[in-house]
């Protein structure tokens, strides 16, 4: 049965969270381009309230629309304890006309708030290898805070995959590498409608690429939603191969064994190190993922039944924050000192902001 959410309190102030997928994504109606896209629109409120507690649901009419960046980045700043997040330009094309989440709020985001914002630019291997080169090139010199890219595995109408160690996605990555990102996210482990399965899969093809560059970090985006074994033994046999356990930090509330279940094998084979926390917001509010996260121990069966540590606050810290700040190189002090006395900080002074009070449009809400 879902966690209970009000027995769960806020973090403590010192707790440097960084969340690396948050979304603007745009869900009028008018953006649908085929069957999939209405497939994805439709399951997207479910969803989202399958996972929120009942006083974290957004209501609908909020919520199933085009979120603008500064609604999303003012929730993600003055609602959730969030210190630093990262946005990416989605390649959806199949699915929704602006590819879900385009390239023009990820360049709002980081170039209104660059000492809060990192972006991952979008790169599609199924398009020409020129054009893909040169947008990620375009992307990268004009995007303040770029540091990884985000592919999904495939595209319909028609149908058309790609294998991580083919020559034109190895030749992206190499591209990524010298442009001076530091990490491919690869969106697996959740399939997107009624869509063939076999691309989400973890395989040697991906551990492959992974070996192929080992000075830029691979994660699997989804880490843990499926295919979790095979998650758990390339984070475990691959120094630069993370898990991103973005929507999988949701089953906290909405499956909590099953969180645990998915985490205890990853932390079996992979280790503390290699595990990333991220909300995937909007779909969910970030908070109450963060308190009942800082809560969370494992049971007693499941340490015994995958022989690791009991959770800690030095462990939490490391998955809400530390994991992702050593993987990409970021200095947590130099980041805090870019954010001191900034609007957010000065906002969060008094305590946060209700949930959703931005995109329901209260009075602690987004400005025009």
């Amino acid at each position: 049965m879902p966690a209970d959410i009000h027995a769960a309190t806020p973090l403590p102030d010192d707790v440097y969270i960084i969340d690396p997928v948050i979304h603007a994504i745009n869900l009028e109606h008018g953006n649908v381009a085929s069957k999939y896209g209405q497939q994805l629109y439709d399951m997207s409120y479910p969803l989202h309230t399958m996972f929120s507690p009942p006083d974290r649901i957004c209501p609908q009419g909020s919520y199933m629309r085009d979120i603008p960046a500064k609604a999303l980045v003012e929730t993600i700043f003055t609602e959730t304890q969030t210190a630093l997040a990262a946005t990416h330009t989605l390649t959806l094309d199949s699915w929704f006309h602006d590819g879900f989440c385009r390239e023009e709020k990820t360049l709002e985001m980081t170039t209104r708030w660059p000492n809060r914002v990192l972006a991952y630019l979008g790169a599609d291997p199924t398009r020409e290898l020129s054009f893909t080169l040169e947008w990620l090139e375009k992307q990268a010199e004009a995007t303040p805070n770029a540091i990884g890219i985000k592919m999904y595995p495939h595209q319909m109408n028609p149908y058309k995959h790609w294998k991580t160690n083919d020559d034109k996605v190895m030749r992206i990555i190499e591209k990524a590498q010298s442009l001076g990102l530091k990490s491919v996210g690869i969106h697996k482990a959740l399939p997107n409608g009624s869509v063939p399965l076999a691309p989400y899969k973890i395989e040697d093809d991906f551990e492959q690429a992974a070996d192929a560059f080992p000075d830029i970090a691979f994660e699997i985006i989804h880490a843990g939603m499926a295919f979790t074994e095979e998650t758990a033994l390339a984070i475990g046999r691959f120094p630069n191969v993370y898990a991103n356990l973005e929507n999988t930090f949701s089953l906290l509330y909405q499956a909590p064994r099953r969180f645990e279940e998915a985490l205890g094998l990853m932390m079996q084979w992979g280790g503390l190190e290699k595990i990333l926390y991220s909300s995937g917001a909007i779909v969910t509010h970030p908070q109450h993922l963060l308190e009942l996260f800082w809560q969370f121990e494992f049971s007693d069966e499941a340490l015994g039944k995958f022989g690791i540590p009991q959770m800690t606050q030095d462990t939490r810290r490391a998955i809400l924050g530390g994991n992702y700040a050593r993987m990409a190189g970021l200095d947590i002090a130099d980041w805090k000192a870019r954010q001191k006395g900034d609007e957010f900080e000065h906002k969060r002074s008094g305590g946060l902001a209700p949930a959703w009070s931005v995109l329901t449009g209260e009075p602690s809400g987004v400005a025009a």
